[in-house]
C-alpha cells in the first residue's frame, strides 16, 4: 500500500503492509477517506518495513548510543525517542528517506500495549512526524508550538504553552466554520506556516463529534477534516491562562511576543524528542543545522507582526473573533499580510 500525504510543507508518500499504512495514517488524523490520487511527487518517503531486526551497523561510526553513521550521509538509529521503532534515515538530492521497523525491547512492548494513546502519539511522531519536520529543517523552517486559525478572514497565530488553551479556541472557531492549518504545530519561516497533520485533539466537554480515541489530558482525537496546508499569519497572539473572571487583551512588544513563542515551543511536550534527535542527525548526515531556527523565525515573525497578549478569564468565555475584535479590524483596515 502506498498514499501520499500533506505535512509540515512536505510530501509524504508512506508505503508498506496495509495495516501498518493504516495505523500511521490513523496517528496523523488522516482518514481512508481523505486520501485521493495525486500527482504530486514525495519528497519523503517513509517505508514501514515488516522486519523485527534492527537494521546492520557493522563497519558504521558510532555517533552515540544507539546511534550510527554509514559513511554515505545516513544514519541508523535504534528505538528513535524510546518508541521502539528502529530507524535508518537517507538524505539526496531527491529527498528524504527514512525506513522504519519495529524492533522494542520487553520494556517497551509492555508500554505499548499498556499506553494505548502514548503509543499512538510516539507512532505518529517517530514514523511521519519528525521525518517531516527535520526535512523542512533543512529548508528554513523551524519547527513552532502554536495553532494558527483564519478568524474573521485574518489568520491569527496563537502561542503559548500546553494547556493554556489554544485547543479550546480553535475549537471554537472551527464550529463556527473557520479554516485551520494546525491546532498545535506549525513550521514556520517568518512568514508562511505549514500545519502539522495530526490528529485534532478536542476537549471533550467541547464537542459534538462522536466517537473518538482517548487522548492524554481528558481530550479525544478525531479526524480532521478540511485543513488548511498553510496560512499566513497576519497577527501573533500570546496566550496566558489568568486568574480574573474576565479575559483581557493587551498590546505587547516584539521582544515579549518571540519570548511566548520561543518559551512555548520548548516547553511543548510534543517535540521534546525532537531537539536531540535533531542533533543526532546533523553529526550523523553532515546535512543541516544541529538546532532549527526558533527563536531567529520568531523574531521575523513578531518584528513584522502586530503582537498581543490575550490574558483567559478562569471559565470558557467569548470566542477569538469576540476577544480579538479590535486586533482584527486593526489587522484588516492595515492590510498587514
Amino acid at each position: 500500500m502506498n498514499v501520499l500525504i500533506h505535512t509540515a510543507g512536505q510530501r509524504v508518500a508512506i508505503e508498506g503492509d496495509p495495516g501498518l499504512v493504516r495505523a500511521t495514517l490513523a496517528a496523523t488524523g488522516t482518514a481512508d477517506q481523505q486520501l485521493i490520487p495525486s500527482l504530486d511527487l514525495p519528497n519523503l518517503v517513509v517505508s514501514l518495513e515488516a522486519k523485527r531486526q534492527r537494521f546492520g551497523t557493522a563497519r558504521c561510526e558510532p555517533i552515540t548510543r544507539g546511534a550510527w553513521a554509514t559513511g554515505q550521509g545516513e544514519a541508523i538509529i535504534d528505538s528513535v525517542g524510546g518508541s521502539g521503532f528502529s530507524q535508518r534515515w537517507s538524505l539526496d538530492e531527491d529527498g528524504l528517506q527514512v525506513s522504519s521497523r519495529w524492533t522494542p525491547t520487553a520494556r517497551e512492548s509492555a508500554a505499548a500495549r499498556l499506553l494505548p494513546a502514548r503509543h499512538r502519539a510516539l507512532t505518529g511522531q517517530v514514523l511521519v512526524h519528525y521525518p517531516a519536520l527535520w526535512l523542512a529543517v533543512q529548508q528554513g523552517f523551524a519547527p513552532l508550538h502554536v495553532s494558527v486559525v483564519e478568524v474573521d478572514g485574518v489568520a491569527v497565530m496563537l502561542a503559548g504553552p500546553g494547556g493554556v488553551g489554544k485547543s479550546s479556541l480553535v475549537s471554537r472557531e472551527l464550529a463556527a466554520g473557520a479554516r485551520a492549518t494546525c491546532d498545535n504545530i506549525a513550521v514556520c519561516d517568518g512568514t508562511v506556516a505549514h500545519g502539522l497533520a495530526e490528529p485534532l485533539r478536542l476537549p471533550a466537554e467541547l464537542t459534538d463529534l462522536p466517537g473518538g480515541k482517548r487522548a492524554f489530558h481528558h481530550r479525544r482525537e478525531h479526524t480532521w477534516t478540511g485543513r488548511a496546508r498553510s496560512l499566513r499569519p497576519s497577527l501573533i497572539v500570546v496566550l496566558r491562562r489568568g486568574a480574573g473572571a474576565a479575559p483581557q487583551v493587551r498590546p505587547i512588544s516584539a521582544g515579549q511576543a518571540a519570548r511566548g513563542l520561543v518559551a512555548g515551543t520548548y516547553a511543548g511536550g510534543e517535540l521534546r524528542r525532537f531537539w536531540p534527535l535533531v542533533a543526532v542527525l546533523a553529526l550523523a548526515t553532515r546535512c543541516g543545522p544541529v538546532h532549527p531556527q526558533v527563536q531567529q523565525v520568531a523574531a521575523t515573525l513578531t518584528a513584522r507582526l502586530p503582537c498581543v497578549e490575550l490574558q483567559l478569564g478562569k471559565e470558557p468565555g467569548a470566542g477569538l473573533s469576540e476577544l480579538l475584535a479590535t486586533s482584527l479590524a486593526a489587522v484588516r483596515s492595515n492590510g498587514v499580510h
